[in-house]
């Protein structure tokens, strides 16, 4: 509280004083201006406080100037006593400098904070960016990037049917025995490279990745109409493609193990036809395929001989 008395004695110091002092020399002439530094009254109000606390300021600045304008007008006989004019002229511009170069260090103040807000902003919206490309890159580790596409412009349940898909499943063998004699993150990171490798043979024949469960990896082929291409030509070759993923899927194997030293290898198993596919759930959220077409991949894998891939 004695901080905003002091600071309105202050403010209204700044004010009067300087219309005090022309109104005891004479005129605007005569007192050379002096007037104008209780503009520095509404500026510094402005600046600590806001806008709107100071236009009671500047409107009594105005009125202020109004009355010595009236004095000025009706009390002045034309002749100025009391100082001479070489006085009045230095007086002038000292003041009119004075004045001027705290008005521009003002606004150069100003200027350079907005310049630095600026860049401070830019600089945010260049973190924001990258923030969002990284959630975007994320999103579509997760989903296919039509979904992803369809997910962020709706909400709600995202189904799909599928008259004519080819689903596979490639389940490890002998993961499982292999677990319980290797620490666990070299067991991670030996799946981790493993389906890392399916994932780009997977981008190289044009298949999408639906899930990996556990030691399980689920691919589908016939999905990619979301992507506007010419499906008319792609239609007869997603099946073929899946066949020689498979095969170079197989081929990996063999020669992991072989460069592992370890005994592990895959059987493989596939199967076309319809199927449902959507998003369900909002949190931990896949891509997920439903159907006879996925079950029956699924028993396929299951039914198949270590190397083997049986398809439909």
């Amino acid at each position: 509280l004695n901080f905003a008395v002091f600071r309105t004695l202050q403010v209204s110091l700044f004010l009067f004083v300087p219309f005090i002092m022309q109104w005891s020399i004479g005129s605007f002439v005569s007192s050379s201006g002096v007037v104008l530094w209780a503009l520095l009254a509404p500026v510094g109000v402005m600046i600590f406080q806001g806008a709107r606390q100071s236009m009671p300021w500047f409107f009594a600045y105005i009125i202020l100037t109004a009355i010595s304008g009236f004095f000025d007008y009706w009390l002045t006989d034309g002749v100025e006593s009391g100082v001479t004019m070489q006085s009045i002229a230095v007086f002038f511009t000292l003041n009119f400098a004075a004045m001027s170069t705290i008005m521009y260090l003002l606004i150069s103040y100003f200027v350079s904070q907005r310049d630095k807000l600026e860049a401070a902003v830019s600089k945010q919206n260049r973190l924001l960016r990258v923030e969002q490309e990284k959630s975007e890159e994320l999103l579509l580790n997760i989903l296919p990037a039509p979904i992803a596409r369809r997910l962020k412009d709706q909400q709600g349940i995202i189904a799909d049917g599928f008259a004519d898909v080819t689903v596979m499943f490639a389940d490890i063998i002998n993961f499982t025995e292999l677990a319980q004699d290797v620490p666990p993150k070299a067991m991670v990171e030996l799946l981790n490279e493993v389906f890392s490798k399916f994932d780009s043979l997977a981008d190289l024949h044009r298949l999408e990745k639906i899930k990996t469960i556990g030691d399980a990896y689920m691919v589908a082929g016939g999905l990619r109409e979301h992507d506007g291409v010419d499906f008319a030509v792609d239609a007869r070759d997603y099946t073929s493609s899946m066949l020689r993923l498979a095969l170079d899927m197989r081929q990996y194997m063999i020669e992991f193990s072989a460069k592992r030293q370890i005994e592990i290898g895959i059987h493989v198993g596939i199967c076309s036809g319809p199927v449902v596919a959507g998003v369900i759930g909002t949190r931990k959220f896949i891509y997920d395929l439903w159907g006879d077409t996925v079950n029956m991949a699924s028993r396929l894998t299951g039914e198949a001989k270590e190397g083997a891939i049986l398809v439909d």
